[in-house]
C-alpha cells in the first residue's frame, strides 16, 4: 500500500505542525476558496528523494514549501528544490550533503487558491556556477505571490539556501551554495516566481532570527489580522554551505515557519535564518 499521507487544510480548520514550534494559532483569515495541501514521502534510505503534490480542481498553486520530517536526518540533508509546476502542482525535492544510512522522508506543501487573473509563473536560470539568481519582473499591475527555486546538478554538493520575495514583491531572488569539501564544478540555479494581478492587501512580512552559532535556528511569523499565506520565502544568513536549510512549513493558513541545522561536523560561525511570509486578505 502507497504509504503517502495526503492532508487538506481549509481556510475553516485548525492544523498541527509538524516542526518544532508548537501549536498553530487560528485562522486569522478566510480568503475563499484557500486550501494547503501536505503530502509526505515514503520512507527510504535514498540519496534524494521528491515528491509532488496536485491542487484540488478548480484552483491553481499560489506558493508552497517543503520540510524533512521523523526520523529528519538533521545536518545530513537539506532542500535542493522547492518548486511551482504549471498550473497545479507543486514539487519539492531533498538530497543528502553527507550519506546518511537510515530510512528518512520529507512532506510537501502546496497553497492552492482559486486560479487568480494575471497567473503566470516566470522563472530564471543562472550561469554554471552562478550562486545567486533572480527571476523576471512581474510587471505592472502584477505582483509576486509565491516564489521557488531549484537546483540543477550538484548532487550532492549544492543545496539551495535562500527563496526571496523581494520587499516590492516584483522578483524572487535565490541562492544555490556548495557545501564545505565541494568537488562539483557543474550546476545551477531555477528561480522561480509565482505572477498575479495585485491582490487586495499584499504584503511582504519577514521574521528573522538572532544570529548565533547555534547548530539548529528557527524563525517564525504570522501574517498581519486579517491576512492569510499566499507564499512563503526563507534565507540562510552567513551560513554559506555549512548551514542546510531543513524547511519552510505553512502552519494553519497565517502562519510561516522555517528552520535550518548546521552540516554535520559543526559550524564556528555565527548565522542566522530569516522566514518570509506573502500575505493577502
Amino acid at each position: 500500500m502507497n504509504l503517502q499521507l495526503r492532508v487538506y487544510l481549509t481556510v475553516v480548520a485548525l492544523a498541527t505542525a509538524l516542526v518544532p514550534l508548537g501549536a498553530a494559532s487560528p485562522a486569522a483569515a478566510d480568503p475563499a476558496g484557500l486550501v494547503i495541501v501536505k503530502e509526505t514521502s515514503n520512507p527510504t534510505s535514498g540519496q534524494s528523494k521528491h515528491t509532488d503534490v496536485v491542487c484540488p480542481a478548480g484552483t491553481a498553486v499560489a506558493g508552497g514549501g517543503g520540510y524533512l520530517t521523523a526520523p529528519a536526518p538533521t545536518g545530513y540533508a537539506g532542500l535542493i528544490r522547492m518548486q511551482p509546476i504549471g498550473e497545479s502542482q507543486f514539487w519539492v525535492a531533498t538530497q543528502e550533503a553527507v550519506a546518511y544510512g537510515p530510512n528518512w522522508t520529507h512532506t510537501t506543501v502546496a497553497i492552492c487558491v482559486p486560479k487568480p487573473a494575471g497567473w503566470e509563473i516566470v522563472s530564471s536560470v543562472g550561469g554554471n556556477q552562478e550562486q545567486y539568481v533572480v527571476t523576471p519582473s512581474c510587471g505592472p499591475g502584477r505582483s509576486v505571490i509565491g516564489a521557488g527555486g531549484r537546483i540543477n546538478g550538484g548532487v550532492p554538493d549544492v543545496v539551495l539556501e535562500d527563496v526571496v520575495p523581494s520587499a516590492d514583491l516584483k522578483t524572487v531572488t535565490v541562492r544555490g551554495v556548495e557545501v564545505p569539501e565541494s568537488v562539483d564544478d557543474t550546476w545551477s540555479v531555477t528561480a522561480y516566481a509565482v505572477c498575479a494581478d495585485t491582490p487586495a492587501g499584499l504584503q511582504r512580512v519577514s521574521f528573522p532570527s538572532a544570529s548565533s552559532s547555534d547548530s539548529r535556528q528557527t524563525a517564525t511569523g504570522l501574517c498581519p489580522a486579517g491576512k492569510a499565506l499566499l507564499g512563503t520565502g526563507v534565507e540562510v544568513n552567513a551560513g554559506n554551505g555549512h548551514v542546510l536549510l531543513s524547511g519552510i512549513n505553512t502552519v494553519g493558513v497565517d502562519r510561516v515557519s522555517t528552520w535550518a541545522d548546521e552540516i554535520v561536523g559543526g559550524y564556528s560561525g555565527n548565522w542566522s535564518i530569516t522566514a518570509y511570509g506573502i500575505c493577502a486578505s
